[in-house]
């Protein structure tokens, strides 16, 4: 980290440079990097989720992607702050093991559920299987999605419908199906899509995703205008670099 300070020279200025001293910290709950200024002080990193441990009580949270990275820690989250959990992702092993791990910390139900979010019929079966193992969920996350760095030039089709596919195609028919079966039993809900700080600014080298995270915000906006009546609530995070065992 560096601070910049501007000296009045007689007629001229000059910039200069201090290094401030930087302190790293693990992954997880804490930052990667704080400074060590007189400031951080007063924003320190907080280990701990801010909710009430019943915040989630009698709720039922789905989350897609939720076996590994983010998804998991989210899943973790929500389980112990009571809520039932239902995790979706193609891999059921890997689905089954992490419900086992944060069920046995928690105490509270974790489903397994396999779903490949490209495949209409897959979503479809998968909501099912929540609804009948569960019940309708009160707290529905999109965080299912994939990304290659490429330059745009090399991208092939299949490379182009890779991403789409699981990132925007996705997102749609989960909370498509979801919200469908929502509104029969006249059931509100919140959702929460998982996009990026590039889908607004635009990124070199990772236009695929770059355009799929812009149309899943633009489906949530579009989505609270029309859903909003049936009680239904649409948000999206914008995280920003997470150490995983995906990214890093």
């Amino acid at each position: 980290m560096a601070s910049a300070l501007f000296v009045r020279c007689g007629s001229g200025t000059r910039l200069a440079v201090r290094r401030l001293p930087t302190r790293h910290l693990s992954h997880g709950t804490q930052v990667m990097c704080q400074g060590d200024s007189p400031q951080a002080a007063f924003f320190s990193p907080v280990p701990k989720v801010m909710l009430p441990p019943d915040t989630f009580q009698g709720k039922v949270a789905f989350i897609t992607g939720g076996g590994t990275g983010l998804g998991k820690a989210m899943t973790s989250a929500l389980s112990s702050m009571g809520a039932e959990c239902v995790i979706a992702s193609r891999k059921l092993d890997v689905l089954k093991k992490t419900a086992e791990e944060i069920s046995s910390k928690t105490g509270n139900k974790v489903h397994a559920v396999q779903c490949d979010v490209r495949d209409p019929a897959s979503v479809s079966n998968a909501v099912a299987q929540l609804i009948d193992v569960a019940g309708h969920p009160s707290v529905i996350i999109n965080n299912a999605a994939g990304n290659f760095i490429s330059p745009s030039e090399r991208l092939s089709a299949n490379a182009w419908r890779t991403i789409t596919d699981i990132v925007l195609n996705g997102t749609a028919f989960v909370t498509l199906e979801i919200g469908k079966q929502l509104i029969k039993a006249k059931k509100g809900a919140a959702f929460l899509a998982i996009t990026t700080i590039y889908a607004e600014s635009g990124s070199g080298f990772v236009t695929p995703s770059a355009s799929a995270k812009a149309g899943v915000e633009a489906l949530c906006k579009s989505l609270t205008a029309e859903w909003g009546r049936y009680g239904m609530r649409f948000n999206v995070i914008q995280p920003g670099p997470i150490k995983t065992k995906v990214q890093f």
